[in-house]
C-alpha cells in the first residue's frame, strides 16, 4: 500500500536521480516519535501535526520527504501542507 509505494519512489529517487530522501511512515513514526498517542480524533490531529514539523526540518536539509499516512481530516491535511 502507502508504505510499498513510498520506499519505491525513494529507491527510484536515490538510485536513479541521485535526490536524497527519507520516508516518513506509521512503522517509523508510531513506534517512536507519536508512541504516546492513539487512534481518538485529537491524536490523530497530534500525529499528522508531528509528522508535518518533522517533514518541515527534513525539508530544511534539502531532503525530499515521502509521507505515507492515512488522514481523515482535510483540515490536518492542508495545515501540514503549509508548513
Amino acid at each position: 500500500g502507502k508504505s510499498t509505494l513510498a520506499n519505491a519512489v525513494h529507491q527510484e529517487l536515490f538510485h536513479n536521480h541521485n535526490v536524497t530522501s527519507y520516508v516518513l511512515d506509521g512503522d517509523n513514526i508510531r513506534h517512536g516519535l507519536c508512541r504516546d498517542l492513539g487512534f481518538t480524533d485529537d491524536d490523530r490531529v497530534e500525529n499528522i501535526r508531528r509528522i508535518g514539523e518533522v517533514a518541515s526540518l527534513f525539508l530544511d536539509s534539502g531532503t525530499v520527504v515521502l509521507t505515507a499516512f492515512v488522514s481523515p481530516f482535510r483540515s490536518d491535511r492542508d495545515r501540514a501542507r503549509s508548513l
